[in-house]
């Protein structure tokens, strides 16, 4: 984890109906000042079976990944 582990925001869905995620995640982007800054997650049988903090980072690092390939979208347009 980098060293703003503190301020790193990731929401994580276990047991929820699919439908029913993306209506959380709307619900919540339209009520946060900075929605970009927050990663989510759902459970899978592979993620249950790690540590938080290692579940965290990957999330953390996916987020990354493609909130900079979404950067590189934009700016070739």
């Amino acid at each position: 984890m980098s060293d703003n582990s503190s301020k790193e925001k990731v929401i994580y869905f276990h047991g929820f109906e699919k439908d029913d995620v993306f209506k959380i995640i709307k619900a919540i982007k339209g009520s946060v000042s900075n929605p970009g800054e927050i990663a989510f997650s759902t459970s899978t049988p592979t993620n249950l079976e790690w540590k938080i903090k290692d579940m965290i980072t990957e999330v953390r690092e996916d987020h990354a990944f493609f909130k900079e390939q979404e950067r590189k979208k934009n700016q070739s347009k």
